[in-house]
Formats: structure tokens, sequence, C-alpha cells
């Protein structure tokens, strides 16, 4: 079941399958298969410089970003605790080159976890992230680097609870919740980036749990542009990141891990 699950997440990952159908194309004009190595070359490119250089990408990751607006501090209930989804650093590079945080895709966590815990000093801090495995062992998992941090920041350890090694979203809602106990009616805020947000608060949902969500490293702005262009690269992994996102929205509600195709405010 793992390698039918990778295989699919390969095949529709665009930036990857449009590799492919290049590598395909090559082996069909070694080959002699003209028609087929036309095709195939023809999808891979126009792929590459639709999904690269254009505007779709926005049109595919908007949806997602907007489902939840941004808390506004003034008007939104103090929290009893705060979730935090994903790390967004490298405990392990941090410690083999002696900086201070070396942050990754999602790092605005790490500062707005600091800010929060110091705005709001009575909240519990739950942390977590992983890859399913124990690699990197403590402590230089990135949840052990987000608690290090925090606790530079002068967030009492006594605060903070961790989960350092869930694989997906829907283990880091169940994990959570466990250590959330018997405080769950309490009014928690969970942070995780903007994309990825509606199908953490739909697991959640599905769960019996009502968090407020507060959406970080929002990758688009509006409005959208339709003759905008931008870097190769940028629109590919921006493409990259919103298809990884409808397609497991897609999974999770197939599964029943979700009870709606789209999850949003209630």
């Amino acid at each position: 079941m793992p390698f039918f699950k990778d295989a699919l997440d390969t095949l529709t990952t665009p930036s990857t399958l449009f590799l492919i159908l290049a590598c395909i194309a090559l082996v069909a004009l070694l080959a002699c298969w003209r028609r087929t190595a036309i095709t195939c070359l023809s999808v891979s490119l126009t792929g590459f410089l639709v999904f690269g250089g254009t505007s779709i990408s926005h049109l595919l990751i908007a949806p997602l970003e907007t489902r939840f607006a941004p808390v506004d501090l003034a008007q939104a209930p103090p929290p009893f605790g705060i979730i935090v989804l994903g790390a967004g650093l490298s405990e392990r590079h941090a410690n083999h080159y002696g900086s201070l945080m070396e942050l990754e895709d999602g790092g605005e966590a790490v500062p707005t976890a600091a800010l929060l815990a110091m705005r709001y000093p009575q909240a519990r801090i739950i942390l977590t992230g992983g890859n399913g495995t124990n690699t990197p062992a403590a402590p230089l998992r990135g949840t052990d680097g987000m608690r290090r941090i925090l606790q530079e920041y002068g967030v009492s350890g006594d605060r903070i609870m961790i989960d350092p090694d869930a694989a997906t979203t829907a283990a880091r809602a169940r994990n959570t919740l466990v250590l959330v106990g018997d405080d769950r009616e309490e009014v928690w805020w969970v942070i995780t980036p903007a994309h990825r947000m509606p199908r953490l608060i739909g697991a959640y949902l599905h769960l019996g749990f009502d968090p407020l969500p507060y959406p970080i490293d929002f990758k688009w702005f509006p409005p959208f542009e339709p003759l905008h262009t931008q870097h190769f690269i940028s629109g590919l992994q921006l493409t990259d990141a919103a298809v990884h996102e409808w397609r497991g929205l897609v999974f999770y509600y197939l599964t029943g891990q979700i009870d709606t195709l789209f999850p949003g405010p209630a």
C-alpha cells in the first residue's frame, strides 16, 4: 500500500510528472517512436511553461489560502492553548553549523509561536511535526528545535508539549488531541501554513474539535492577475504545493478523515 501511495503522489506532482514525460520522450526518440516522443515532449514542455511561468499556480492555491481569514488579535478570544503544526526549521542544520536557527518552508511558525507565547503568557503550547520515524533522533527533530527556540525567547519549558514523529496531517490532529486531553472545550488556536489549513481544520472537525485557525506563510497576494508571470521554479513549487493539498483533501474525504471535500469556517 505505501508503494502505491508513493507512486500516486509522484505521478500527481506536476513538476515530477512533466520530468517523467520528458524522460519518456527521450527514450521514445532513441527507440524511433517519433509520435510518442513528440506527444510526451509537447505535454512536458507545455506543462512546465504553463504551470511554471503563468498565474495558473496562483489560481490553484488562492482558494486554499483564502478559505480562513487571518486572526484579528484585537477581536479574537485569548487562547487557552496554541497548537503549532510543522516546525518550519532544521535543527540538524542549526546544530551542524552552530547557528541559532535554520528556517525552512513554513518557518514563519517560529517567530509567530514565540510572539504569541509571550503575548499570552498563560497559554499552553503544543508542537507537532515529523516524518513518521525517529530520524533525526532527539534532540535534532524539528519540534526539539522549536522548543529550544521558544525557551530562548523566555517561554517556560513547563508550558510546552511536543508530538515529534507524526507523519501526516491526520496523525498530527489525532496526536495533538491526546495532548489537549480534557481541555478540548477551551479556546485553542492552531498555527499552520494557510494553504494547509482547510485539510487540518477538516481533520479536527471530524474528531469533534473546533480550534481557531491562525494561518501563516501566505504564498499568494490578491488580486488575481491572469497575465502575471513569475520565476519558473517559484511557479512550479507553488503548483506542487497546491496540487498536494487538493489531492490530500480528495484522499481524506474519500477515506472518511474529513466530512466535507473543502472544509471551511463553521
